[in-house]
């Protein structure tokens, strides 16, 4: 039997909503603008951003947990890595909208996105690097789009 605390944190999980946190890809997004990693050397780049990361994000403590901690801002809140593959308006728009675990990306999140988010990382991510160097009888499966492919008639 459940205590009444437990059921509490119980309800609270399953009645989250899952969402896409945009607070990630914003700090992200203003640590790279500043002038920091154009002054430092990959390695000490990429521990100065967690560095960042871990002094500005929002650290979520629920009533009643004992164990503590969400990788977003809210239980279920997902945040985004766009300095590996930023989303398109038009990915945030499938997630918003997918029948199976949809993650609620709204007005506020895409308008995040479109106006900082995007065109900051737009050429930059880690995905188009390495797509940049990738021979291309390596890349051209990964831009092959479903609709381009043959239809299978079994």
């Amino acid at each position: 039997m459940m205590n009444e605390r437990v059921a509490r944190l119980r309800r609270q999980s399953v009645e989250a909503k899952p969402s896409i946190s945009s607070e990630r890809a914003e700090l992200m997004t203003a640590f790279y603008q500043s002038d920091v990693p154009q002054q430092e050397s990959v390695p000490v780049c990429r521990a100065l951003t967690f560095q960042y990361l871990m002094e500005k994000k929002t650290i979520c403590i629920n009533e009643g947990e004992l164990i503590v901690g969400e990788k977003g801002t809210a239980p279920k809140a997902t945040p985004t890595y766009p300095e590996l593959c930023c989303h398109s308006l038009q990915d945030l728009q499938i997630l918003n909208d997918r029948e199976k675990t949809p993650f609620a990306a709204g007005d506020d999140i895409r308008r995040v996105y479109q106006e900082k988010i995007i065109p900051f990382w737009s050429g930059k991510t880690m995905r188009e690097k390495i797509f940049k160097a990738m021979d291309e009888s390596f890349a051209r499966p990964y831009g092959a789009r479903q609709q381009d492919l043959p239809q299978r008639h079994d």
